[in-house]
C-alpha cells in the first residue's frame, strides 16, 4: 500500500496538543486591527515580567533594520498608519517587504518595534486608548501559558501580518538570506533515544542539532514531508530544506524517549518525546515536544510531525490509547 500525506498525518494521532495555543490565537484573530495592534504593545512591553522575553540578536534585526528606519523617520500619524497597514495586510511597500520576511525576523522586527515604541521613537498606542474587554481576555490567556506557549501564539500573531507574497517572484524587495543564530549553548553531537534506534530519526535529530540542513532533507523520500506545529505539512525536499533554512537555526533538540511500531508493509510508525530549546529562549527554557515519524521500508523519512505537548506530564505519554 503507497504511503500517503493524508495517512501519514493520522499516526499517533491521539498525541495531545495544547489547546490553549490554537484557541488564544483564535481570539487574537478574532480582535479589531487596533486591538490587534494594542495586544502586541502590551504584550511585548509586557515581556521580562509576565510574558517571556525574546531575544532576536543582532545579525537578525540588521534584516529588519530598513523597514524599521524607514518607520522612524515618519510622523506619529504614518507610523500608525504603517502598523495599521501590516495588521491588515495591505499591499504597500512597507508590507510587501515585512511579507517576505521569515517568521523569526517578523518576530525580530516587532520585539524591537515594541522597543522603539517604550522610548518614544515610534508612536505607542494613542493615550486615549482604552483597552477592550477582548485584549484583556487574551493578554490574561497568554500569560498563563509556559514559556514556548507564550512564544508560539507570539510567533503566530505576527506570521500572517503584512501583504501575502506566497505567490510573488523574488524581488528588489526581498531580503538577503536569513543569518544563521549565534548559538548560545552547544547542541548534543550524539543522539540516544530511549527505546528507538532507527538510523534516519538520530541521524535526523544530529543534523538539526548541527544547523546541517543539507544533511536533514537528504534523509527525506523525494515527496515527503515536514508538519510544523500548527501548520500544514510542508511537502517536498525543496520546500522542507527552505523551512528548515529559515525557520529551525539554532536549535537544540533532545529526546527523550520513544516507541516505534512496525507497518505490514515494512514501513515504521515512530513517536518520540523529548524538549527543544530555541535561540528566542536560550538554554534555559525548553518547549515540550512529541515527533511523529513514518519510515518507508528503505529507511527514508516519508513524513514527521512536530507536536508541542500539552504539560510536562506528556512527555511520558507514548502508549496509544
Amino acid at each position: 500500500m503507497a504511503l500517503t500525506i493524508d495517512s501519514a498525518q493520522n499516526i499517533f494521532k491521539e498525541t495531545q496538543l495544547p489547546s490553549q495555543i490554537p484557541a488564544t490565537i483564535a481570539l487574537f484573530d478574532q480582535l479589531s486591527v487596533d486591538d490587534k495592534l494594542a495586544y502586541l504593545w502590551y504584550a511585548y512591553t509586557e515581556m521580562g515580567k509576565t510574558i517571556t522575553p525574546a531575544a532576536p540578536g543582532a545579525a537578525r534585526l540588521q534584516l529588519a533594520e530598513s523597514l524599521l528606519n524607514q518607520i522612524k523617520q515618519m510622523s506619529p500619524e504614518e507610523q500608525t498608519k504603517v502598523m495599521r497597514d501590516l495588521a491588515n495586510r495591505a499591499d504597500s511597500p512597507i508590507s510587501r517587504s515585512y511579507g517576505f520576511f521569515s517568521v523569526n525576523t517578523k518576530l525580530a522586527f516587532w520585539f524591537e518595534l515594541g522597543e522603539l515604541m517604550k522610548q518614544g521613537v515610534v508612536a505607542p498606542i494613542p493615550a486615549n486608548y482604552q483597552m477592550s474587554e477582548g485584549v484583556k481576555v487574551v493578554l490574561e490567556t497568554t500569560q498563563k501559558l509556559d514559556a514556548g506557549q507564550q512564544i508560539t501564539v507570539l510567533r503566530n500573531t505576527v506570521v500572517d501580518m503584512g501583504f501575502d507574497t506566497s505567490g510573488m517572484a523574488p524581488s528588489s524587495s526581498k531580503p538577503t538570506a536569513e543569518p544563521a543564530f549565534e548559538r548560545t549553548s552547544n547542541a548534543p553531537k550524539e543522539v540516544k533515544i530511549d527505546g528507538i534506534n532507527e538510523p534516519a530519526v538520530t541521524k535526523y535529530i544530529e543534523a538539526m542539532n548541527a544547523d546541517n540542513f543539507d544533511a536533514a532533507v537528504a534523509l527525506f523520500t523525494d515527496d515527503g514531508a515536514l508538519q510544523p506545529p500548527f501548520h500544514k505539512p510542508i511537502v517536498g525536499k525543496q520546500a522542507i530544506g527552505k523551512y528548515m533554512r529559515e525557520e529551525a537555526q539554532g536549535l537544540n533538540m533532545m529526546p527523550k524517549k520513544g516507541i516505534s511500531e512496525n507497518g505490514p508493509d515494512g514501513s515504521k510508525q515512530l513517536k518520540i518525546t523529548g524538549v527543544v530549546e530555541t535561540p528566542w529562549f536560550g538554554a534555559n527554557v525548553g518547549m515540550n515536544i512529541a515527533w511523529r515519524f513514518l519510515v518507508n521500508p528503505q529507511g527514508k523519512i516519508f513524513f514527521v510531525a512536530i507536536d508541542m505537548l500539552a504539560s510536562p506530564k506528556e512527555l511520558l505519554n507514548l502508549g496509544r490509547k
